[in-house]
């Protein structure tokens, strides 16, 4: 055995055996499993820290006998650890699983493992337990899971250039994510960290499809919560996507300065690619090749230690080719050919795989699910019309009667406006009739006529009738109404500044009494006296003379002294339950039908 695996395989079996290091360590165990999760997240920039926590979440779940916990355990573990360590937590995830024979714990096992091969670049792999995931938590309803799946199939997407498709799962994600974020994380799960993941790629997709005039407001909300949620640790991350728009949009300037930025700003143990490539592509565009060179060059150091790349990078030896060919530099520039050309192939041997797999077994299924949500849909949706159907059958029915029983209403309300203005007129042809035997009498008669009426007044004064307000004089409120009377026949109440104020003004006495003396021989409010004068005025108008039917309710409001038209409206079919327009109506059509 290799001195390399031998060292590999005692660590492991030290980290496996782990309940005999943690056995005499109890004042840490006595935290919850939420905690400890809380701890490694904490942990994350110190690694004897960061696995003390990990050992005694492990050695915990073993000595409760949590199965689900310990496999949460292990999946923290894997996710920390190196290759080939990993991949054996990983693998234990699966066990633990398939032992409890729960799809949500499969779908959790696969994820975990599908995560840790698309690290390693085995796209393939990789793709095959996300899609298991992805199922198993798509049957379960497990929402938290099936997102994590969907996030993790747009980085395959990413990945085969596929950039809009991607966007569209992960703006789903983000939004999920997001809706859940606020709330403490339950055991297993991490809605802040997965939000703020989906968000960085879904920017990334922004900025790759032409969109990253979106991407302002959006990063300005995510520092927003980063800072509210103290995860400062996520900055850079975000600080690196302005250098990519700022690069993109060919500011090359605010690109250096952005990324240059974020690159001093992590505190975490992962190497940072994308800020060096974008950094050497920025210098490489405003003239200093030299630097732009050195941070290419160090892309290629990451491929020569792990013979793995992003094939967005490709760029990159497309230009240390181009420059050492300036420079003559002949048996570099093979070396960067031949490492483009074995991109290129192993790109090409993977595009078609993951392709192929997520348009069958991802897009497709999602195709199928869709059909069937809509027939689904449709079936409820024509039961849904049915029932509408007989619904709106039905209040048709009502608006109908109802429509009939108000026409029925007004037309009765409008016979009975018809028949008092037929009385007063009568009444008004009584008055003039009396006038007229009046005055064919002669001088004298008249004198002695006015004499007694004079006498009679004096001696028929009803004292009783004007002595209703307590307080007040019955001869000052004789005298207030016969007032009233004169404002009411000489018509000041068509004025729309007049007042309760200003008429007191005008009778010589307050508000306060003239408003009681209202209140108790009109058996009204001052407004709604005012407003029965101008109403009273203007049906007479309408009654007698066809131009006024003619005005719209607006000119009719404004010869009644009304302010406005809604005030008119309202008022009349306060006082005569009718509309001014269908009072209007039913008078030209009775017009019509007695020319």
């Amino acid at each position: 055995m290799k001195p390399i695996f031998k060292i590999l395989f005692i660590t492991l079996i030290l980290l496996l055996n782990i309940d005999k290091i943690f056995a005499q360590n109890n004042s840490e165990l006595n935290y919850s499993y939420e905690e400890i999760e809380k701890k490694i997240e904490e942990s994350h920039h110190s690694k004897e820290s960061l696995w003390k926590w990990i050992n005694i979440y492990i050695y915990k779940s073993k000595q409760n006998k949590d199965e689900e916990a310990l496999l949460y355990a292990y999946r923290l573990a894997s996710n920390y650890s190196s290759k080939p360590i990993n991949l054996k937590y990983a693998d234990s995830t699966l066990i633990i699983a398939k032992k409890q024979n729960s799809k949500k714990l499969l779908s959790y096992a696969y994820l975990n493992r599908g995560t840790l091969y698309m690290d390693d670049e085995k796209y393939r792999k990789a793709l095959d337990d996300i899609l298991l995931a992805n199922k198993y938590s798509d049957e379960l309803g497990d929402d938290y899971t099936f997102n994590k799946t969907n996030y993790y199939i747009a980085q395959n997407k990413i990945y085969l250039g596929l950039y809009e498709d991607a966007n569209n799962e992960l703006k789903n994600c983000v939004e999920y994510f997001k809706s859940n974020s606020n709330s403490n994380d339950p055991l297993g799960k991490s809605y802040s960290m997965y939000y703020l993941y989906s968000m960085m790629s879904y920017l990334d997709t922004n900025t790759k499809i032409g969109k990253q005039d979106e991407n302002k407001a959006l990063i300005d909300e995510v520092l927003k919560y980063i800072k509210n949620n103290k995860l400062e640790q996520y900055t850079p991350y975000f600080i690196s996507i302005e250098g990519t728009d700022a690069f993109y949009k060919k500011d090359y300037k605010t690109a250096i300065e952005k990324l240059t930025q974020s690159l001093t700003s992590y505190n975490d143990q992962w190497s940072h690619n994308t800020d060096i490539y974008y950094l050497g592509l920025s210098f490489w565009h405003v003239g200093r090749k030299k630097v732009a060179i050195k941070y290419l060059e160090e892309i290629d150091n990451v491929y020569n230690k792990t013979k793995k790349l992003d094939p967005n990078f490709r760029t990159a030896y497309e230009i240390l080719i181009k420059y050492n060919d300036s420079i003559g530099n002949t048996a570099k520039q093979l070396e960067y050919i031949n490492k483009l050309m074995a991109l290129d192939k192993s790109y090409e041997k993977n595009y078609k795989y993951l392709y192929t797999r997520i348009n069958k077994e991802y897009d497709n299924q999602k195709l199928i699910d869709e059909k069937n949500k809509i027939e689904k849909s449709l079936k409820t949706q024509k039961i849904t019309n049915i029932f509408l159907f007989f619904v709106s059958i039905a209040i048709i029915g009502l608006i109908v009667l109802r429509y009939k029983k108000l026409q029925k209403t007004y037309k009765a309300r409008f016979e009975e406006i018809l028949a008092q203005n037929q009385t007063k007129k009568v009444e008004h042809k009584i008055d003039e009739e009396k006038v007229i035997a009046i005055k064919s009498t002669d001088k004298k008669a008249d004198e002695e006529i006015l004499v007694n009426n004079e006498i009679s007044a004096e001696q028929t004064f009803d004292y009783n009738f004007y002595n209703k307000i307590p307080g007040l004089n019955p001869i000052f409120v004789e005298n207030i109404l016969n007032q009233l009377e004169k404002f009411e026949n000489d018509n000041k109440f068509l004025d729309t500044q007049i007042s309760q104020r200003l008429l007191s003004e005008n009778l010589s006495t307050n508000a306060t009494y003239l408003s009681k003396i209202i209140n108790i021989y009109k058996g009204k409010t001052f407004n709604i006296y005012i407003n029965d004068l101008r109403l009273d005025y203007i049906i007479e108008f309408l009654k007698n003379d066809v131009k006024y039917l003619n005005m719209d309710v607006k000119e009719l409001a404004r010869l009644s002294g009304f302010s406005n038209t809604e005030n008119f409206s309202d008022n009349f079919q306060r006082k005569f339950k009718i509309k001014p327009s269908y009072f209007i109506k039913m008078m030209k059509e009775n017009l019509n039908s007695n020319p």
